[in-house]
């Protein structure tokens, strides 16, 4: 099935229907020089549509490899003047922080940037890509750069198959 290209307020309408997700992780992410490993789970996906449209919000819930019972949502947000989404992602594990990525699509990839600091005090560029998207499947990526965005390391991919 081919790629569904997406511009503006529908462009995560691809979220409003139940979806599984496999999840690659990798350990450590965010200390890259330790080494981690990459483990692998299974979550569930459903989003739901606010305020005329203007706000997704989907829920995840996943039990990780350590037998952790992870839920999150996402609450994205799009701003019609400047056609950019504001994503912020919310879980039970981490403290909440309502700074948000902000991007949008392009020739149907979707690109979310952010920069926040490590807890020891460096910036880090956070990405989120959004890509390979059908009427039943996408992807996700998170990737961090410690170098002011000139090298990304993916450490995160999710792929979405529609229930």
């Amino acid at each position: 099935m081919e790629n569904i290209l997406r511009s503006g307020m529908h462009d995560f309408d691809f979220t409003l229907k139940p979806m599984i997700n496999r999840n690659r992780r990798r350990t450590n992410a965010i200390y890259p020089e330790k080494e981690g490993v990459w483990e692998e789970f299974e979550a569930s996906h459903t989003g739901e549509k606010y305020l005329d449209g203007k706000v997704i919000i989907d829920h995840f819930e996943g039990i990780f490899p350590d037998g952790e019972v992870r839920k999150g949502m996402t609450i994205r947000a799009y701003d019609e003047e400047t056609q950019q989404w504001s994503l912020v992602w919310l879980d039970n594990r981490n403290p909440h922080d309502f700074r948000p990525l902000i991007g949008k699509f392009e020739n149907g990839i979707g690109v979310f940037n952010q920069v926040v600091e490590t807890p020891d005090g460096k910036p880090l560029h956070m990405r989120f890509t959004w890509d390979e998207i059908t009427e039943n499947t996408a992807r996700w990526q998170q990737a961090f750069s410690f170098d002011g965005g000139n090298n990304w390391d993916t450490n995160w991919i999710m792929e979405f198959t529609r229930i």
